[in-house]
């Protein structure tokens, strides 16, 4: 119920099919299709795929059968780059007449060099590489026109389809049908659909197996002098930048939303109020690099969770009175809040990308904020966040069920800096700008891996990998925290 599929007769045919020669043959009734206004022409049907006559396609990329000829064209020049364009390239072998190899996935690993054939009395150059078969199936010498370039496990935009609404969303890509020539893309809601190659382009590719934070990336990470810097390398690591929110929107939600209005869920958060906190969300890319970023841990049976629309109200209102006190506090210094929920919104394979980088993510703040409840200690997720703010060295709030922001600061004019130079790091402010005046105090919570089985699944994997990479500073100290 969840899949979209093109009908019956549009999957069961490709658009033509490819020649020995590298060129590529149009079906029947394919040819110009689309184009002028004769009989049958151009006319659309019903139920065929998402891939079919949108908005215009862009130029098709190296490795589709539209752009066959060009390639081999340029392949005779000097354009030829077997390093840059395909040395470790994810391919899928199509047009082989061993029938039962089409389809298959595998990696381009050598350039085996090219030959000159006499085809109609013209001399044709024929290129070879060497290829890593998917699923054990061994290496390959296969020529240049029988393989195919792929995007699957990547991100990209959708482009070029007949249902608009899916047009600029992001999407998973997944594995690419060879006979149908369509790739199997998911998308944010979980929804299949089946698109042509010309109708995505590429966006990223993250890491979504390995846990970061080991030795060489954090001595990399610590020694940057910058929030610009500290992005750079989650970039480099192959893990998305975070969303943030200015804590000027939480502390509006709760001045403007006093109540939430929701009929039989008391403390739902105010439907309208989540609308105006979902439009301030933005990348971390985006903000002022003197930012200061706190982050807030809340109870949640997930780790890219909640989002706004399933958060308690009394939790936003915390928060919102919190961001008041802070922005006054740090002020002229802008101030954002890392929340879970917003950290990444995509399909899975960005969520678990997102997940991976959560050393990173607390790394990348100054703060961290602990939402006290009975809630927040039965979270499994919310027990990792103050592991890792341990592990990341970044100092530990408990924000109390009652909390009530300070109506002034005592003794605190020469703690406020009257400007805020740009290149300035807010992670130097930590110490000297506290968000607490108050003694520390122990803190005791129990281990984010208790009481849940080694096979819950692969979130179960995940959070266990995270929490032995937590379990690196175990031993430092006595997690102590303070309640602002």
């Amino acid at each position: 119920a969840n899949q979209l599929f093109a009908s019956a007769k549009d999957t069961a045919a490709m658009d033509g099919i490819w020649l020995e020669d590298g060129s590529f043959q149009a079906a029947p009734g394919q040819k110009g299709k689309g184009k002028g206004k004769g009989k049958g022409k151009g006319k659309k049907g019903k139920g065929k795929d998402h891939s079919g006559d949108g908005p215009e396609a862009k130029k098709a990329r190296l490795g589709e059968p539209e752009a066959t000829e060009e390639a081999e064209a340029n392949e005779d020049g000097d354009k030829f780059d077997f390093e840059g364009d395909w040395k470790d390239k994810q391919i899928c072998l199509v047009n082989l007449k061993t029938a039962h190899l089409n389809g298959t996935m595998g990696r381009v690993k050598e350039y085996l060099g090219a030959e000159e054939v006499l085809e109609n009395g013209k001399k044709r150059l024929i290129r070879r590489f060497l290829v890593a078969l998917d699923d054990g199936k061994g290496e390959k010498s296969i020529k240049f026109e029988n393989l195919f370039k792929v995007m699957t496990g990547s991100l990209v935009k959708l482009r070029g389809l007949e249902s608009v609404e899916l047009n600029d969303a992001v999407a998973e890509c997944g594995r690419l049908d060879a006979a149908a020539m369509r790739y199997d893309v998911t998308l944010s809601d979980g929804r299949h659909i089946k698109v042509k190659p010309s109708n995505v382009d590429f966006v990223a590719k993250y890491e979504t197996l390995q846990v970061a934070g080991d030795s060489t990336q954090m001595d990399r990470f610590r020694s940057a002098s910058s929030l610009k810097d500290r992005l750079a390398f989650v970039e480099e690591f192959q893990y998305p930048a975070p969303n943030l929110i200015p804590a000027a929107a939480l502390e509006d939600y709760a001045k403007k939303f006093p109540k939430s209005v929701v009929i039989g869920r008391s403390n739902a958060a105010n439907p309208k109020g989540v609308q105006v906190l979902n439009r301030e969300v933005l990348s971390s890319l985006r903000v002022p690099p003197a930012s200061r970023i706190i982050f807030a841990s809340v109870p949640r049976d997930q780790c890219v969770k909640p989002a706004f629309a399933d958060m308690r109200h009394d939790e936003l209102i915390r928060l919102g009175k919190l961001s008041e006190w802070v922005a006054k506090r740090c002020a002229p210094r802008p101030v954002y809040f890392f929340l879970p929920g917003i950290a990444a919104k995509g399909p899975p394979s960005l969520l678990s990308a997102a997940t991976c980088a959560w050393p990173l993510y607390v790394s990348l703040c100054s703060d961290v904020i602990v939402l006290d409840s009975d809630r927040w200690h039965k979270s499994a997720w919310a027990r990792l966040d103050a592991l890792l703010a341990m592990w990341a060295r970044r100092p530990l709030y408990l924000l109390p069920e009652k909390y009530q922001a300070p109506v002034e600061l005592p003794n605190t004019a020469d703690s406020v800096p009257s400007f805020v130079d740009a290149d300035d790091d807010a992670q130097n402010t930590s110490q000297s700008c506290p968000l607490s005046f108050r003694e520390e105090e122990p803190f005791t919570i129990s281990r984010p891996t208790d009481g849940i089985p080694t096979n819950a699944g692969a979130a179960a994997a995940q959070l266990a990998k995270l929490a032995e990479r937590a379990s690196e500073a175990e031993g430092v100290g006595a997690v102590k925290v303070q309640r602002p």
